[in-house]
C-alpha cells in the first residue's frame, strides 16, 4: 500500500485537529455564554423583584400597589414578564402584563428573608411554555401581627433560548470561517516548509540521472548532515563507477586480441564457433559500455526465442543427464534490455537448474501487468531456507548442487539490480527451486 506524502498526511492532521477544536470550542463558548446569560437573567429578575417589595405596602390586612409600576415590562402585556404577590395563600396582585393569565399560589416556597431563583418551571397558567422564576419572601404588619407576604416574577425562557440560539449560530459561522483561514495558512505554511525537502528531492534526481555531481544549494542546518552524507555516497560512487568502467575496458582489451586469434583457426567445431561469436558479443558491447559509461536501454525482445536457444545449448552440455527441458512461455512475454544480457542472466539460472534437475526443468515466462516474469524451475534437491539469501552473495558455493552455483548467481543478481527487477528464491512443485525473476515493462 502506497504510503500518504508528508504534506498529506500533515493537512491530515490539521484537519482532525481542527474538527475536534471546533466543536470544543463552541462548547466551551456555549457553556460560558450560557451562565452569563442566566447570572444576568437573575440579577434582572432581583431587581424587579425588589421594585414590586419597595411598592408594596399592607394597611391592616389589605394591600397596596400602584396602578403604574418603575419596571417598564411589568406594565406591558405581552412583555414576557409576570410579577404576582402571594397573601395567606391567595393571588392578591397581579402585574399588569399578567392580566390575561388567572394564577394559583405557585408552589414555590421561601424562607422570610430568603430569595429563590428557579431556571425552568412550566407553571399551570401558560401550558408548553418554560419560565424563569425569581421568588423573594418578606415579612409585613397585618392586622394580626407580622406575616410572610411573597413576591414572584416569572420571566418566559423564548428570548431567553432566542439569544442562545442567536449566539450559537454566529459562533459556528465565525468557528467554521476561523477554521478554514487557519487550514490555508497550515497548508501554506507546510509548503513553505517542505520547499526544501522538495529542493533535495530536486538535487538528488538530478544527481542521479548524472545531471549533477553533488548537492550544492543551500539547506536549512537539519539537512546539513543529510546533505554531506549524499555527498559522500555520490563521491563513492562515482569513483566506484569509474574504476569498474577502467576494469572493465581492460579486460575487455586484454580479451579481444587472443579471442580474434581463436577465432581465425579453420575447421572449429560449429558449437566453440558459435560461443566465441557469442563471446565477441558480450566483449563488444562491454566495450561500448565502459567508452560510454552506461548502457543505453534496446527495444522490446521476444523472450521465447532466447531460451528456446539457451534450452538447445544445456541439451548439448547435459546430453548425458537426458533432461526434459519442457516451456511455458507467453507470446507476448518481451524484455526490455540487451539480448546478450538477457541471455547471460537466464543462461546461469538455466545451466544451475540443469545441474541440479535430475530429469525435468520447467522454463516459464509471462507478463503479469507491468512486470516480465521468468521462472526456471527443476526437481533437484531444491535449497534449504537458510541458504537462499547465501546463494546471491558472490562466490558462494552449495553443497546442495554436485558442482555449486558458484559467481553465477551473484552476476544474476548483479544483472536484476542493473534493470531494476526483482528475484526470488522458492521451491518448485516439481520438488527442486524455482527462481523467479521479474523485470519492469515499458511504461
Amino acid at each position: 500500500m502506497r504510503q500518504l506524502s508528508l504534506r498529506v498526511r500533515s493537512v491530515l492532521l490539521a484537519v482532525a485537529l481542527l474538527a475536534l477544536f471546533a466543536p470544543f470550542t463552541v462548547v466551551i463558548l456555549e457553556e460560558a455564554y450560557t451562565k452569563s446569560l442566566t447570572q444576568a437573567k437573575m440579577s434582572e429578575l432581583r431587581l424587579m423583584n425588589l421594585g414590586l417589595l419597595s411598592a408594596f405596602e399592607l394597611d391592616g390586612d389589605l394591600p397596596y400597589m400602584p396602578e403604574i409600576l418603575y419596571e417598564e415590562q411589568l406594565n406591558l402585556p405581552g412583555s414576557g414578564y409576570l410579577g404576582i404577590i402571594v397573601f395567606r395563600n391567595e393571588v392578591i396582585w397581579q402585574s399588569a402584563s399578567a392580566l390575561e393569565y388567572t394564577f394559583n399560589p405557585p408552589d414555590i416556597d421561601v424562607p422570610v428573608g430568603n430569595e429563590l431563583f428557579v431556571e425552568s418551571v412550566e407553571p399551570d397558567f401558560s401550558q408548553n411554555s418554560e419560565y424563569f422564576v425569581y421568588a423573594f419572601t418578606a415579612e409585613f404588619a397585618s392586622s394580626r401581627d407580622f406575616e410572610p407576604v411573597r413576591f414572584y416574577i416569572f420571566n418566559d425562557k423564548a428570548l431567553f433560548q432566542q439569544e442562545r440560539e442567536t449566539f450559537l449560530t454566529t459562533t459556528w459561522q465565525w468557528i467554521v470561517t476561523l477554521c478554514l483561514a487557519l487550514l490555508v495558512f497550515i497548508v501554506i505554511g507546510i509548503s513553505v516548509i517542505l520547499l526544501p525537502v522538495r529542493k533535495l528531492i530536486d538535487e538528488i534526481s538530478q544527481a542521479s540521472s548524472g545531471n549533477k555531481e553533488k548537492l550544492n544549494a543551500r539547506y536549512p542546518v537539519e539537512f546539513d548532515s543529510l546533505k554531506h552524507s549524499i555527498n559522500d555516497l555520490l563521491h563513492t560512487e562515482a569513483a566506484q563507477r569509474t574504476r569498474y568502467k577502467n576494469s572493465l575496458g581492460d579486460l575487455a582489451h586484454s580479451l579481444k586480441t587472443p579471442l580474434a586469434v581463436a577465432s581465425g583457426h579453420k575447421g572449429l567445431p560449429a558449437e566453440v564457433s558459435d560461443s566465441l561469436t557469442q563471446i565477441d558479443r558480450i566483449i563488444q558491447r562491454q566495450l561500448k559500455r565502459a567508452s560510454a559509461g552506461k548502457s543505453g536501454w534496446q527495444s522490446a525482445i521476444n523472450v521465447e526465442p532466447v531460451l528456446h536457444r539457451l534450452a538447445d545449448a544445456m541439451d548439448k552440455v547435459y546430453q548425458d543427464k537426458a533432461l526434459v527441458i519442457d516451456f511455458d512461455v507467453s507470446e507476448d512475454a518481451t524484455f526490455n534490455g540487451d539480448e546478450t544480457d538477457l541471455m547471460e542472466l537466464c543462461g546461469n539460472v538455466l545451466d544451475n537448474a540443469c545441474k541440479a534437475a535430475k530429469n525435468n526443468v520447467l522454463v516459464s515466462a509471462k507478463t503479469a501487468g507491468a512486470w516480465l516474469e521468468i521462472s526456471i524451475e527443476d526437481d533437484g534437491p531444491g535449497i534449504p531456507a537458510n541458504k537462499k539469501t547465501m546463494l546471491l552473495e558472490r562466490g558462494t558455493r552449495l553443497d546442495t548442487y554436485a558442482e555449486g552455483h558458484g559467481i553465477g548467481m551473484a552476476l544474476v543478481a548483479d544483472l536484476v539490480s542493473i534493470y531494476e527487477g526483482r528475484m526470488q528464491i522458492e521451491d518448485s512443485e516439481l520438488g527442486g527451486a524455482s527462481i523467479i525473476i521479474k523485470f519492469p515493462q515499458k511504461r
